[in-house]
């Protein structure tokens, strides 16, 4: 039944295929038009869509049951392209038949990590192993030695769009933390690199508490508690009632590694109760923000699907990105034709100056 995949659409495409549907709005346009904004997804990634015509009576069948946040649909239309990205107009939705059902495969519809989750998870657990302070890899082992939380934290998406938003995200943008702040650390001095990783490992197990994953995993959304406390706070009181069943705890290490929690975002206008302070907590925080930055540059660039060369204006980067698929096959016979070939007597000059 899965005939066409959201990462092979292109616009002027027609589409007679199923779906996940992961979000439905009913929107104005400025001269007052209503229409519906909705939102699918399948293993390759997601796509917005709009239905122009009779969209409060579509938004009515939603409202009956018809159609559902989770459910699998049908769905009719064209791809068009809409500032620098794909978009789906939308000439019917259909709901499946229970036969259509017993036939579909849950895989095609779900989002996961394209790294196999077993071997993240042994890769984190070593370089777990080799930790030197006892405290510190007690504490580490408290959780990934828990079945319960290592099958939840090897499940669990990174966030609800953008970086690493799909199954098993969270281990993927939490062992390449761990690897980076390994790697940092023996690059500079007077890095503590037990608290660095333990840092890096724990700093977003709030999220199993901030997410929830419904639909068998097709659907990422903010619980309650999530809105009303989020992650970094969360995390803080998961990490403190542990750190109090082990004895001994050196108070000033304990107050290091919360404060690494509580400072991850770097800003209070990010969310962070408090700004770094300590240089485990700057390294942890950068290489959180870079870790999401490019997991979400990732996520547009394989979401865009068209041949437009710059994405549209984006919040989260505050700035329009740079699409366009590297082409550097004519390169020297450019500068070949352009006379800028760089004389004997410049490279020397620049030899000295750099």
């Amino acid at each position: 039944m899965k005939n066409h995949f959201i990462k092979d659409l292109k616009p002027g495409d027609t589409v007679d295929t199923v779906f996940i549907l992961v979000k439905k709005t009913l929107k104005k346009t400025k001269n007052g038009q209503n229409y519906s904004a909705l939102s699918f997804q399948d293993n390759s990634g997601s796509i917005e869509g709009i239905i122009w015509t009779e969209a409060c009576q579509s938004m009515e069948l939603f409202k009956k049951g018809n159609f559902e946040e989770g459910d699998y649909v049908k769905v009719q239309g064209s791809v068009s392209e809409y500032k620098g990205t794909r978009q789906l107009d939308i000439n019917r939705l259909l709901p499946l038949s229970e036969e259509e059902k017993s036939v579909i495969a849950h895989e095609d519809f779900v989002k996961s990590s394209k790294r196999n989750t077993g071997q993240m998870f042994k890769e984190l657990l070593s370089i777990i192993e080799s930790f030197k302070n006892p405290h510190l890899r007690k504490l580490a082992e408290s959780f990934f030695s828990d079945p319960v939380f290592k099958n939840n934290f090897c499940f669990w998406p990174a966030a609800v769009q953008y970086h690493h938003a799909y199954i098993g995200g969270l281990l993927e943008h939490t062992l390449s933390m761990v690897k980076i702040c390994d790697y940092l650390a023996n690059c500079y001095e007077n890095i503590d690199r037990d608290l660095l990783i333990t840092g890096a490992a724990l700093h977003d197990i709030g999220k199993i508490t901030e997410y929830s994953t419904e639909k068998n995993g097709a659907l990422i959304k903010i619980t309650d508690e999530g809105k009303l406390l989020g992650h970094i706070t969360i995390g803080y009181g998961i990490v403190m009632s542990r750190l109090k069943l082990i004895k001994d705890f050196p108070k000033d290490l304990e107050k290091r590694l919360l404060h690494i929690i509580l400072a991850h975002h770097g800003h209070k206008e990010f969310g962070s109760p408090k700004r770094p302070k300590t240089l485990e907590a700057f390294i942890v925080y950068h290489v959180d923000h870079m870790d999401a930055d490019i997991g979400g540059f990732n996520f547009i660039l394989e979401n865009s699907g068209s041949e437009a060369q710059w994405s549209e204006y984006l919040k989260n980067y505050e700035r329009s990105i740079y699409l366009k698929s590297p082409d550097y096959s004519d390169s020297a016979s450019a500068e070949e034709q352009n006379g800028n070939n760089v004389s004997p007597q410049n490279t020397q000059a620049e030899d000295v100056l750099f």
